[in-house]
């Protein structure tokens, strides 16, 4: 199902260092974006790990290497105080090495959310939900890390 990408995302500064950290970074691969847009101790907060900004750029350029068309855009933004609330939808088409699985050419889709804390101008602590399933179903195989 496809979903008509209508933004409401806010023109606040907290919300641009926000859309760095995951569109620009992401979309380019430019991973020096996150030592602009992260504070030192940055730490993210997933379902069953917590990840530092080092983890989060290997994790962008092995995103990159699998899925080289990879594009990121927000679908929703609300920011409160401190907070950014960011729904968002990743594109790709799987066209390098991801884990032990052969090429399989499939675009993946993928959304999650991310809340996002900002402090005098970086990211300091981000909250993130998506479902590696979408990601792997995708590709046409069962996720047994989830199952």
């Amino acid at each position: 199902m496809q979903t008509d990408i209508r933004s409401t995302t806010p023109n606040t500064e907290t919300a641009r260092v926000v859309r760095h950290v995951l569109v620009d970074a992401w979309n380019t691969g430019d991973v020096g974006l996150l030592d602009e847009h992260l504070a030192p101790d940055y730490v993210r907060h997933g379902r069953t790990e917590e990840s530092t900004k080092e983890h989060i750029k290997s994790t962008i350029e092995m995103a990159r290497a699998a899925f080289p068309d990879l594009h990121t855009e927000i679908v929703h933004q609300v920011t409160e105080g401190d907070t950014v609330a960011t729904h968002w939808r990743c594109v790709g088409t799987h066209e390098g090495p991801f884990y032990d699985l052969p090429i399989t050419h499939q675009q993946v889709v993928i959304r999650g959310m991310t809340f996002s804390r900002v402090s005098d101008g970086k990211v300091v602590e981000e909250w993130e939900s998506w479902s590696g399933t979408d990601l792997f179903a995708s590709l046409g195989v069962a996720n047994l890390w989830e199952a």
